[in-house]
């Protein structure tokens, strides 16, 4: 028998060596201890320390060859077909990988044991790692049969999903499928976990989901009295459907409730539904649909419908009643790269206007006074001018229930044209080659009516509708060489289905409920018209430069830039007979109001415009021959940006970076010819404070109650120009790394590759950035202030009305782990703060904690939660709040 073991060992050996990877020879000592090894005949085969050299055997009765290597040494066992492994030991086969640093190979069982071993400090090192596809294992002792697939593990931990299982006695079927006892689920990734669900049995199907018996809730080592009669943790990839669970709490003013439980629908990975609602114990409830849709490269977008009955008072009290509430939204974005030459959006949001306010919406909601909302669709058509472009908007305002609806609204562009450009250009370009022509032509419909009459038949009476067509011919010269010159023309054209006349009722009517004293009454009439409209300018503009040097000192020069403009405006008077646009109020008879005491009875111009309920309004019914003419400048220091002002570098600052003032003279106009003068100036402090202040200064003068006077200021009060309004603005943002704080890490959007959460979690940060924390910026802050002033007067005396107003906000962190944020302003004419926010937030590795709140104004209110972070275990959660109707 030894004989015979010594010829195969000497064969083995051959075969070996033949290959060049190893060496081998025949040992009957081991340099492991010897309880480790069969006392037999054994050939031991130390490796190289190359990295990937390995050795093959397939086993007769394997589907696949079982590939082995050790960085260490290899061990045979030619009597019992056994393989010993260590250091660095590895064995594959097929997608099924498994390291430790101590393996042995029973090739007759075809089965594998791994463990580890203790370094001199006593350490577990080389911990057995199991890889079978997407799953990995990680053991104190792991065996494994590769015929059968199944095995046995101590001490398993394995991740699944966002989450992590580790069980004492683990046993692995051929289906992949673990079951394990005295195990615990976690999504906290430290070796000892902050938190764990323990459970006695539990069972994992890979990539689907996690089930188990009877599990509680052990925080710190410390178990708690949450204890669930089984677990179902969801570990599949992808959208998956499946009950959301509601919160619960308590409201004093609508009782116990339990809020945003319902079904969710993962229909695939691009389209899902959830139908989620509220109850209330008082009869209030919401429900709510909300649609999500994405195509990667191609669009993205979620479409909600909200509608509720809210409870007002003790439903058994008289006085009390139901609100009806409802809101849709729908937002759409398309790729930019899906279709270049078209694209197509959507932001709508229309409701009712006590929904925000009544059913708790988030902060910035229950501000809202308008609710707006956009449809468009472009479209580019290449090689040509034209473009097209069809939208819908809709404004809704709360405080007054006015919706204002624009459906359609078309445009057909065309961009600029030079019809007189050369195809070849010799010689240069000729002055009118750069006379060019752009025109467009739009429609549209609008509606504005009450929010309850909506959808009545008084709606449809109520559309208006018209047509515009607008068309500028332009060019540019220079004349001298330094001055800019703009001639242009520009006509306007419009067209209605439907004009106006007005009529003189000079009786007085009686009716049941009211008496209707005489007035003028406008009266629609069928019909199309068409007016048109057209005005011509000229602009010219230079600039001039001024620069003073600096011998000495670290400011080196001044530079003064002057810029001066000048244009001339015309357009003729349309209201004149000849162009039938406007006419005069008439009796009830058709004829033309002559009495010079009706006419004043009826108290203003007789003269209108019969387009005067047109959307795009109509010609103009005044001459105007203008003159207008401004003056900007600009000024720039330049300095030695180091003390030494023998150094070369230099940088340019910018003290002022406008000082404007501009008006007009009208040769035209039969009073008052001389516009107020408008001006503004602005610059940046330090890179850092903006300062920004316009008014308005008026030169005539006004009487003792306001009314304006034909005469200049000058001649009643000696003063140039009478100051009738100025605004003034300071506003800044601040962060500590503008004052050498530590450098700014990469912002959030780039750091989200490799952030934590849910694929859906990280697409709501990087459309909504500002709404979520960044921890890499110590703190910021930014600073508004601004200040408005109305100037009049009224029985003989000066009356200022005055606005003031801060606004401020920012955060800031007080460690690494916790962060403060904060809104607030003071109004200082009513003296009352505006609303005010805190936002108080605390990383707690797995777990966050989040307190929020608005604590004095119309819209109290505080939430607090205590969360893990994981999506997985998105029900874990505690949370206390109270809202304004509750407190």
């Amino acid at each position: 028998m030894k004989f015979t073991n010594l010829i195969l060992g000497v064969l083995l050996c051959c075969i070996v060596m033949s290959n060049n990877e190893i060496y081998a020879q025949p040992s009957s000592k081991s340099t492991e201890p010897s309880d480790t090894l069969p006392k037999q005949d054994t050939i031991t085969v130390k490796k190289e320390a190359k990295q990937g050299e390995t050795m093959k055997f397939a086993a007769d009765t394997l589907d696949a060859p079982v590939t082995y290597s050790a960085k260490d040494s290899i061990i045979y066992d030619v009597t019992n077909g056994k393989v010993f492994l260590y250091g660095g030991a590895k064995i594959e086969q097929n997608d099924i990988a498994l390291r430790a640093n101590r393996l042995i190979f029973d090739q007759n069982a075809k089965i594998v044991d791994a463990q580890g071993s203790t370094d001199s400090t006593g350490q577990l090192i080389g911990r057995p790692v199991f890889t079978d596809k997407t799953q990995e294992f990680r053991a104190n002792q792991l065996t494994y049969n590769f015929e059968s697939k199944k095995g046995k593990i101590s001490e398993l931990v394995t991740k699944e999903g966002e989450g992590f299982l580790r069980g004492e006695k683990v046993k692995k079927n051929e289906h992949d499928e673990l079951f394990a006892k005295n195990a615990y689920y976690t999504t906290c990734n430290l070796e000892h976990p902050h938190f764990k669900i323990k459970v006695n049995k539990v069972k994992v199907i890979p990539n689907k989901l996690i089930v188990s018996g009877p599990a509680h809730l052990v925080i710190q080592d410390v178990p708690t009295p949450l204890i669930l009669p089984f677990g179902i943790f969801p570990i599949q990839k992808g959208q998956t459907s499946g009950i959301v669970l509601p919160t619960y709490g308590f409201s004093p003013n609508q009782g116990y409730y339990l809020r945003g439980g319902g079904y969710y629908f993962g229909f695939s990975d691009y389209f899902d539904l959830a139908l989620t609602g509220d109850i209330f114990t008082n009869g209030s409830w919401r429900t709510e649909a909300g649609i999500r849709y994405a195509k990667r490269y191609k669009f993205d977008g979620r479409f909600s419908v909200n509608y509720g009955h809210l409870q007002v008072g003790d439903p058994l009290v008289r006085g009390s009643g139901i609100t009806k509430n409802f809101q849709v939204e729908w937002r759409h974005a398309q790729d930019g790269k899906a279709r270049p030459n078209s694209n197509f959006s959507s932001n709508v949001t229309f409701g009712t206007s006590t929904f925000n306010r009544e059913f708790e919406a988030t902060n910035p909601d229950v501000l809202t006074n308008t609710l707006t909302s956009s449809i468009s669709y472009g479209q580019r058509f290449p090689g040509t001018p034209f473009s097209l472009n069809i939208s819908a908007r809709h404004n809704q305002q709360l405080n007054t229930n006015i919706v204002r609806l624009t459906l359609p609204d078309l445009t057909l562009t065309m961009a600029r044209q030079f019809p007189f450009k050369r195809k070849v250009s010799i010689g240069g370009q000729k002055w009118y080659e750069r006379i060019g022509i752009n025109s467009a032509l739009s429609s549209r419909a609008e509606l504005s009516i009450a929010d309850s009459l909506l959808f009545t038949k008084e709606a449809i009476d109520e559309i208006q509708h018209g047509i515009q067509h607008t068309a500028n011919l332009s060019t540019d010269l220079n004349l001298f060489k330094y001055i800019k010159v703009n001639p242009s023309i520009r006509y306007t054209g419009v067209g209605y289905f439907e004009t106006t006349r007005k009529q003189w009722i000079g009786d007085t009517t009686y009716t049941e409920t009211d008496t209707i004293a005489p007035h003028v009454s406008t009266i629609s009439r069928g019909g199309f018209k068409a007016g048109a409209e057209f005005s011509s300018s000229v602009s010219m503009s230079t600039r001039f430069f001024g620069i003073f040097n600096f011998k000495k000192g670290r400011l080196k020069a001044l530079r003064h830039e002057i810029t001066p403009s000048l244009s001339f405006n015309y357009r003729p008077d349309f209201s004149k007979s000849g162009w039938n646009y406007y006419q005069e109020i008439t009796d009830a008879s058709g004829n033309v109001i002559t009495d010079p005491s009706l006419r004043s009875e009826i108290g203003s111009d007789t003269l209108y415009s019969v387009f005067s309920n047109g959307i795009y309004g109509g010609p103009s019914s005044s001459e105007q021959a203008s003159i207008s003419f401004s003056l900007n400048n600009v000024l720039q220091a330049k300095i030695h940006s180091s003390k030494d002002t023998t150094e070369s570098k230099e940088k340019k600052i910018k003290l002022l970076d406008r000082l404007r003032i501009g008006s007009s003279y009208n040769f035209a106009a039969e009073r008052r010819k001389l516009a107020p003068f408008q001006f503004s100036a602005g610059t940046n402090i330090f890179n850092k404070l903006n300062f920004d202040i316009s008014g308005t200064l008026d030169p005539y003068a006004i009487d003792a109650n306001g009314v304006a006077l034909d005469d200049f200021e000058w001649d009643v009060n000696r003063r140039l120009l009478r100051l009738r309004s100025m605004n003034l603005n300071f506003n800044t943002t601040l962060k500590s790394t503008d004052f050498g704080g530590k450098k700014k890490q990469p912002n959030l959007r780039n750091r989200l590759s490799r952030a934590r959460g849910s694929e859906q979690e990280r697409e709501e940060v990087r459309r909504n950035p500002d709404a979520f924390m960044d921890f890499n910026l110590p703190w910021n802050l930014r600073f508004d202030y601004t200040l408005r002033l109305n100037r009049t007067r009224s029985e003989g005396e000066n009356v200022n009305t005055v606005t003031q107003t801060i606004n401020f906000g920012g955060d800031f962190s007080l460690t690494p782990k916790w962060k403060v944020s904060y809104n607030s302003g003071y109004d200082f004419t009513n003296k009352e703060f505006a609303r005010t926010t805190i936002n108080i937030y605390r990383d707690l590795h797995c777990w966050e904690m989040s307190f929020f709140i608005s604590p004095f104004g119309q819209f109290k209110r505080y939430e607090y939660t205590l969360r893990v972070k994981s999506s997985v275990l998105q029900d874990l959660k505690l949370t206390r709040k109270r809202y304004w109707r509750d407190l």
